[in-house]
């Protein structure tokens, strides 16, 4: 069993980040229009930076793991721009990282529902959420022919975060402490998710 700590993303880690990406496709894969590759520190700082817009990091003893934002879209919970470092892929560190920010969501606002969009060619995200119990939906607004978007509901997502397959639990600076069980849970290796 091995614990796992989803915290506020810093500045730093925010800089961290940008480091990830190797290419313009990739940097706009992961996070959407409005972000210059080469990477603009200030530039990308803004663009991730946005209004009702939460960023996190999960990490393990210290070491960064992964990314992932919770945003207040579409009256829901809406995940986005979800990044499993690649070196860390494979291990099914997608799983951890969502469900560590849905169960960080519902400390925020319990009754909203999920939300989140996945590339329509990315299958291995798309079957990770489908596992977690996410549905496509129509997109809200005006679609995206690229994307595919999907939800959750609310009572959904609080009995996949109470099954005995995942132990979260609270601390006192509202971080969240995650041991995670084995799990039959195939893991999406792709994992810039959204």
């Amino acid at each position: 069993m091995s614990d796992y700590l989803l915290q506020s993303a810093t500045i730093d880690d925010c800089l961290a980040l940008s480091r990830c990406f190797d290419s313009a496709a990739a940097l706009s894969q992961w996070g959407g229009e409005g972000f210059v590759y080469p990477v603009n520190k200030l530039q990308f700082l803004h663009q991730l930076h946005k209004p009702d817009t939460e960023s996190y990091q999960l990490s393990q003893q210290g070491t960064a793991l992964g990314f992932g934002q919770i945003c207040d879209r579409f009256g829901k919970h809406h995940l986005a721009r979800l990044l499993v470092l690649p070196q860390y892929r494979g291990k099914q560190l997608s799983y951890v990282l969502l469900l560590s920010l849905m169960a960080r969501a519902l400390q925020q606002n319990p009754r909203l529902d999920f939300s989140l969009f996945v590339f329509k060619h990315n299958q291995l995200a798309a079957h990770c959420y489908q596992q977690l119990g996410f549905v496509e939906q129509p997109q809200p607004g005006s679609s995206h022919p690229d994307l595919r978007f999907m939800q959750l509901n609310n009572q959904q997502a609080k009995t996949l975060l109470s099954t005995n397959q995942w132990q979260l639990k609270a601390t006192a600076s509202g971080s969240l402490v995650h041991c995670v069980k084995e799990s039959q849970m195939q893991e999406a290796s792709h994992a810039h998710l959204d």
